[in-house]
């Protein structure tokens, strides 16, 4: 196979060594920014132009065309989308064997959401199936073949045992917000399996993948699904759903053009009054419902009074404050929990910084958004009691 090489980045000797067939290659040319030969381009005997460019797209389709090389033979080497419209380029060029194997999971994933309206995939020993639709979570977990969130959830263990006494041989974990089960599954397969999981996804699609996936992976006696949402209160609002990522479906309107479902909400302080599941028994808390995570945490307070078990939410104050809640969280929570820790400041670090609750208001500038944590941020919460401990 004959390529030509025009590269304006310096990177194509990275690509030739670790995602190419470089032993089944000939190179008949490299054009830099130094050394540009339009006698290279205009020769007919190489089978493929890769071009290696990043923000001058336009200036390369302006000389190509001028040039009249035919589209079937470019390959932009830095872009992903370039390589999957030439199938064929990959199976010539790329080693799957290699770093390229990454480029051929790409390629199967998008053949299987040509022809079918599911996509299943196996990562660490864990089945899932979603909707074709998601290009967020199990686009990740296709490519990349680790579980979702995972180095989150094991963060989340790893602080409870440092600052709770939680007994893991029995027991609940709570995944409010449970999509398809990427965080209930993972948790009671890996992380503490004499768990059980109450799990609550108010989406029907995300719900059918959920009963599913639980299935899947043999766990249906150890979890409790319910088909509804979680807030302040009981009663019907409208979620609003993410065309491209199910997991982003929320109750908070973050674009227009959004379709629409109803769903029905409770208090979870109202579902646990009525089951079998007592306050003492639960021993992680997991919330994670795009924006909504303040309405839930009002309606649980008397879980926590009962049992300030440790939580892993994702702390929206930007949400929060659109609808009037902010303020009365963070007195919520100020009354049980003494500190808070950001997960992915932890994670970057390995070093642990606690934060006192009231310091949640500082995260939030009105005219920038999150100040302190780069985006939407995860937070592990420190009951009160408990010895600070920063490491």
């Amino acid at each position: 196979m004959k390529i030509l090489i025009w590269d304006y980045t310096g990177q194509c000797s990275n690509i030739l060594a670790n995602y190419l067939k470089i032993d089944e290659l000939k190179i008949i040319g490299i054009i830099t920014p130094d050394e540009t030969n339009p006698a290279d381009l205009l020769a007919k005997d190489y089978d493929y132009l890769l071009i290696f460019e990043q923000g001058l797209r336009n200036l390369f389709v302006t000389a190509t065309e001028a040039l009249k090389i035919p589209d079937k033979k470019i390959i932009y080497a830095l872009d992903l989308s370039s390589w999957l419209s030439h199938p064929s380029a990959i199976f010539s060029l790329v080693d799957s064997n290699n770093e390229g194997e990454k480029i051929y999971r790409h390629l199967n994933l998008s053949l299987d959401k040509q022809f079918s309206d599911f996509v299943t995939c196996t990562v660490e020993g864990i089945s899932y199936i979603a909707t074709a639709k998601d290009k967020v979570i199990m686009n990740q977990m296709y490519i990349d073949r680790k579980n979702f969130s995972a180095a989150d959830m094991w963060a989340f263990h790893a602080l409870t045992k440092k600052y709770y006494d939680v007994d893991d041989s029995s027991g609940w974990i709570l995944d409010l917000g449970a999509n398809i089960g990427t965080t209930g599954i993972y948790f009671t397969k890996k992380i503490a399996p004499n768990l059980k999981c109450l799990a609550f996804e108010p989406d029907k699609e995300n719900f059918r993948m959920l009963k599913a996936n639980i299935l899947l992976n043999d766990l249906e006696d150890k979890f409790i699904v319910e088909n509804i949402g979680l807030g302040a209160e009981s009663g019907e609002q409208i979620m609003y759903k993410n065309s491209i990522n199910p997991g982003g479906n929320s109750i908070i309107k973050y674009g227009e053009n959004m379709s629409k479902e109803k769903i029905n909400i409770i208090t979870l302080d109202s579902y646990l009054a009525s089951s079998e599941i007592f306050p003492e028994d639960v021993k992680y808390i997991w919330i994670d419902t795009e924006g909504f995570e303040a309405q839930v945490l009002i309606g649980m307070e008397n879980l926590i009074t009962k049992n300030p078990a440790p939580i892993f939410i994702e702390y929206n104050p930007v949400a929060w404050e659109r609808c009037g809640v902010l303020l009365k969280v963070i007195a919520l929570l100020d009354k049980y929990y003494s500190h808070f820790i950001m997960i992915k400041e932890f994670l970057q670090t390995g070093k642990i910084k606690v934060y006192p609750i009231a310091k949640l208001q500082n995260f939030k500038d009105p005219t920038t958004g999150l100040v302190g944590f780069g985006g939407l941020g995860d937070i592990f919460l420190i009951a009160k009691g408990r010895n600070i401990i920063e490491a």
